[in-house]
């Protein structure tokens, strides 16, 4: 199962592995968009997030909430389809 703070744990990871120069005090307020600027760095960002969470991450489904949406905003969707919504 899925939960809020497993998804956000494994962003913050992905952040400290690959920007660590971005502060991760409050990850769920910043946007993707502000951080992944290049198309292979949101790949990457995905690939974690299913390898971490153990789910399947349709970037096609997913789309600009991507990159629009604030990591709290996009945790809360990745909840949603952890549960297979």
């Amino acid at each position: 199962m899925v939960d809020r703070k497993a998804v956000l744990d494994a962003i913050a990871e992905f952040f400290a592995e690959n920007f660590p120069n971005i502060p991760r005090d409050n990850i769920e307020g910043m946007k993707a968009g502000d951080v992944i600027q290049q198309s292979l760095d949101l790949v990457e960002f995905v690939l974690h997030l299913e390898e971490k969470l153990g789910v399947e991450i349709n970037i096609n489904t997913l789309g600009e909430k991507l990159i629009t949406k604030t990591f709290g905003e996009l945790a809360d969707d990745l909840v949603a389809i952890g549960k297979g919504a």
